[in-house]
């Protein structure tokens, strides 16, 4: 019994009885682990939750087939699940990792939702005014030239200029414009004559004939004969836009922060290629 007492109290056997306690702890508990993992529990409220989607899809309950079919579906995905982690895909599938991240993104979504003040509105506005510019309106009449026939654009310039023509003597024209433009927005009419013809009105008076004025179909003698100037409207008629683009800018500031915070976490190493 001496002899075995004195055993025990080497280090040597020490070392080998505590790691073979540690083994069979581990095991114990890695075996308790994939038991509770084997366990699948479909609770009242995971029930309930399948019933509900499938009335709104369908706009009526789910028969007791169908509704045996959920059970059945929604225990599938659960083994699925259990057993891709298990195997490790969601540490190397990119699909998964990137379907994470998503729902990620989506929490601080939720959590950076913040609501603003009317002072904060005001001062977004005063700061950011280009994002609300409202277009400037235009009333004009255009009278077309092929991109060949500059010359003659000039020319009938000169003589609406000096009053010794009108523009009903005007005889060209493309039937894919009209001639007569009524309150149209700054945005249109570059989208239809390009931006340089929207930057030319711009800066045109009202009433006197101008060109020739260059866009992609040739040619054109303009005459406004109204504009309203583009501006940004008051907070009050415009609250919902503002309110909308706020929102967006620090809700992104609230995530690239969040980000910045759980990076510093994380030792990271980029192998040189």
């Amino acid at each position: 019994m001496k002899r075995i007492l004195k055993l025990i109290r080497e280090p040597v056997v020490l070392f080998f009885i505590l790691g073979f306690l540690l083994f069979i702890l581990y095991a114990r508990a890695t075996g308790i682990v994939e038991q509770r993992n084997k366990q699948i529990f479909v609770s009242q409220a995971q029930i309930e939750g399948l019933e509900e989607t499938f009335t709104k899809t369908w706009n009526r309950s789910p028969s007791e087939d169908e509704f045996t079919a959920l059970v059945n579906n929604f225990v599938m995905d659960e083994i699925f699940y259990k057993e891709a982690v298990a195997m490790g895909l969601d540490k190397t599938d990119l699909t998964v990792k990137r379907r994470l991240r998503q729902i990620m993104e989506m929490m601080m979504d939720d959590y950076a939702r913040i609501y603003p003040s009317e002072d904060q509105l005001r001062s977004y506005l005063s700061e950011n005014p280009e994002k609300f510019q409202r277009d400037s309106r235009f009333s004009f009449i255009q009278l077309h030239y092929p991109t060949e026939e500059k010359e003659q654009a000039t020319k009938f310039l000169s003589s609406l200029k000096t009053n010794s023509t009108t523009p009903e003597e005007y005889t060209g024209g493309l039937r894919m414009i009209p001639d007569w433009f009524e309150n149209e927005t700054e945005s249109n009419i570059e989208k239809t004559f390009g931006p340089y013809f929207a930057g030319e009105l711009l800066v045109m008076g009202t009433g006197n004939w101008e060109g020739p004025l260059a866009s992609p179909y040739g040619w054109h003698l303009v005459q406004i004969r109204e504009k309203i100037e583009g501006k940004v409207p008051e907070l009050n008629d415009i609250w919902d836009q503002v309110e909308r683009e706020w929102g967006a800018e620090m809700k992104k500031e609230i995530k690239e922060e969040q980000y910045r915070t759980m990076r510093e976490h994380y030792n990271i190493t980029v192998e040189e290629h």
